[in-house]
């Protein structure tokens, strides 16, 4: 089986099982936030906010040392991966444990202080797992994959919702959310013939440290994102305001999910391309029209009933999400589309590259908010990531110096359908739904219905 079809075939598996998993937190979260309601939610949304930041702090690249070596990583490799986790894992719980009254004192949510301190344990039973799916994933086993983040999610489900019905308030997410990743972290143990211990080699951890940092340095400053909601919106806007941002982000995550899975097919496939730029080229060019077909078009589809959903589903107090969701989709679409360009950047270790893109990607994003929320309430959130577009710009320079010119015809054509259906989702009566119209135009291309027609037959082989 060739690289690019046993990609896409891996692909379509994490698809299909992303899918499952949405229509699973739809419910779950329906049915969590609709009971606990805003206050609560938004609570729960400004500590797991601040705990996520750390936890994608936690894993210090050395995940991607493990997935971008050129060789299958030894025994020994992972051992050391491990230790590291283990050591750089005491240092962020102890960190937060201590500090989750000043963490509250500064989000002037002081309820938070606890729940910082409990999520603070989920940061070790997510990112020593990270040994065993890397394993997974270099073998292209996503079948697995998908089976155990499928079991782990409905482990959340099964320990969230029942608190949230019995009056547990934000703390019901919080305790299912402990519960997956310890479901998650014991499913990968008992199914893999991987064994981890203890190890510790000065030259090994020297080599995987100057490789992670410089790539996870990059990373550290895009999370950065994740406070802007907590501590900018919170601070200025208040807990409720804070809901209803960290809840249109979770539906617009749920309905991106493509972003992910491309991400994690890219760590792994890209590599074994070499130095071949015009195959790399290509796949970044097929890569972008996947993932706005991904992501574009269940967000616009969502957009459109999202009034009749929020309104009947969730109730009546989360109708201001609507006020943001437009901003956030089309961010979030934006994103999507330049998702391989960072890999390719990292993957010709141009990683202080993509540093100076998130750099001047946050400055702009954080700086409108600061100027934006406290004057237009949480709608300045909003503006905040439109603002934040313009940095793409510099990463496409960055791209095309490194790979060649780049063809954005067939990704722009679906962007610029989905982006119009998001805008006319905001408007009331028949225009609203007669935009979906607009969503078929491309399929009287007869390329792309081939196009659609070819992905699926990889689907079924």
């Amino acid at each position: 089986m060739g690289l690019r079809h046993q990609a896409l075939k891996g692909g379509f598996i994490m698809l299909i099982r992303q899918g499952l998993g949405i229509l699973l937190s739809l419910v779950g979260v329906i049915l969590i936030t609709r009971v606990i309601g805003p206050t609560e939610y938004g609570l729960f949304g400004a500590s797991s906010g601040i705990v996520i930041f750390f936890y994608r702090l936690a894993p210090s690249g050395l995940d991607a040392y493990l997935l971008r070596k050129k060789t299958n990583p030894e025994q020994h490799e992972y051992n050391q991966v491990f230790t590291l986790l283990l050591c750089i894992n005491i240092i962020c719980v102890v960190g937060l444990v201590l500090g989750r009254q000043m963490i509250a004192q500064l989000l002037r949510l002081p309820e938070v202080a606890p729940l910082v301190g409990i999520l603070a344990l989920t940061i070790p039973l997510s990112t020593l797992n990270l040994p065993w799916v890397v394993k997974l994933e270099r073998d292209l086993n996503y079948q697995r994959i998908a089976y155990i983040e499928l079991l782990s999610q409905i482990s959340y489900y099964l320990v969230a919702v029942p608190l949230a019905l019995h009056g547990y308030g934000a703390w019901s997410p919080v305790l299912g959310l402990f519960t997956q990743q310890a479901c998650q972290l014991s499913l990968n143990y008992f199914s893999s013939k991987l064994r981890l211990r203890l190890s510790w080699n000065p030259d090994l951890i020297r080599t995987m440290l100057e490789y992670g940092l410089s790539y996870a340095s990059s990373i550290w400053i895009w999370e950065l994102r994740t406070l802007v909601n907590p501590v900018i919106v919170g601070r200025f806007a208040g807990a409720e305001a804070v809901a209803f941002v960290a809840l249109c982000i979770r539906l617009v995550e749920m309905l991106s999910f493509a972003k992910t899975v491309t991400w994690r097919l890219a760590m792994v496939a890209l590599p074994k391309l070499g130095d071949d730029k015009t195959r790399i080229r290509k796949s970044i060019q097929e890569g972008m029209r996947l993932q706005v077909l991904a992501v574009g078009l269940p967000m616009a589809g969502f957009s459109l009933v999202a009034p009749v959903v929020l309104t009947l589903v969730f109730g009546k107090n989360w109708y201001p999400v609507l006020q943001v969701l437009p901003f956030i989709a089309v961010s979030y679409l934006s994103h999507a589309i330049f998702n391989l360009h960072r890999s390719v950047l990292y993957l010709e270790c141009k990683n202080l590259l993509v540093t100076w893109f998130h750099l001047v990607h946050i400055a702009i994003f954080a700086g409108s908010a600061f100027l934006l929320v406290p004057r237009l309430g949480m709608i300045g959130y909003g503006w905040a990531e439109i603002c934040a577009l313009a940095s793409y710009f510099i990463l496409h320079l960055y791209t095309v110096r490194e790979v060649g010119s780049l063809n954005y015809t067939e990704p722009l054509v679906w962007y610029m359908i989905s982006v119009a259906v998001l805008i006319f989702s905001a408007f009331s009566g028949s225009v609203r739904y007669l935009s979906c119209l607009l969503l078929l135009l491309p399929l009287t291309s007869t390329k792309e219905r081939n196009s659609l027609v070819g992905y699926f037959k990889i689907l079924k082989s």
